[in-house]
């Protein structure tokens, strides 16, 4: 094994250990953990998939019980498959630059990605939207489309709201009208 420091689990409290971040850096960092490991860089995570079927997912630890769902769970916190490392002798190799051996605060920056955490990211003017804003039917849209849509929206919402209070408004100052003193 390699001479790095123990990991500081201390970093990860009761209420990260639960998000899936915590769970596979806890994993990862298992010397016990023959199936889950990092590459001499410290820098991808690589599974040896039969292994991790076996030893891991099986055991219901409260990861997905299948590594097909693992995989996808990967994909959602934006790990991507190390393409040049390929399947070899039945490993698989993931890369997340905030996923690193010795880092564990790193572990905090990590976010599902979902549209609603990309949109924020994005109106933010952050870089972390590298992708378009999938929308439900449709491959992928630009993002000034993509926030056409949403103020759209919040304009609709907004109108909405305006309406009900002003038929509210109206409502109290017929009954006022009405109303015997």
């Amino acid at each position: 094994m390699d001479s790095y420091p123990p990991p500081q689990q201390s970093l990860l409290d009761d209420n990260e250990k639960k998000m899936f971040p915590a769970k596979l850096w806890s994993l990862v960092n298992d010397p016990a953990n023959d199936s889950i490991f990092w590459d001499s860089r410290g820098e991808d995570v690589i599974i040896n998939q039969c292994l991790f079927e076996k030893q891991v997912l099986s055991q219901g630890c409260g990861l997905p019980d299948t590594f097909k769902s693992f995989h996808r769970q990967l994909n959602l916190y934006r790990f991507k498959k190390v393409q040049d490392s390929g399947v070899k002798m039945g490993c698989r190799h993931f890369y997340n630059p905030n996923f690193k051996r010795g880092y564990p605060e790193l572990v905090h920056q990590l976010t599902r990605n979902t549209v609603k955490n990309r949109l924020k990211t994005f109106l933010a003017g952050g870089k972390g939207c590298a992708s378009p804003v999938p929308l439900k039917n449709t491959m992928s849209v630009d993002h000034s489309a993509a926030l056409l849509i949403l103020t759209v929206h919040i304009c609709s919402v907004i109108d909405v709201q305006r309406s009900f209070f002003l038929i509210v408004k109206q409502n109290n100052e017929c009954s006022n009208l009405f109303s015997t003193n």
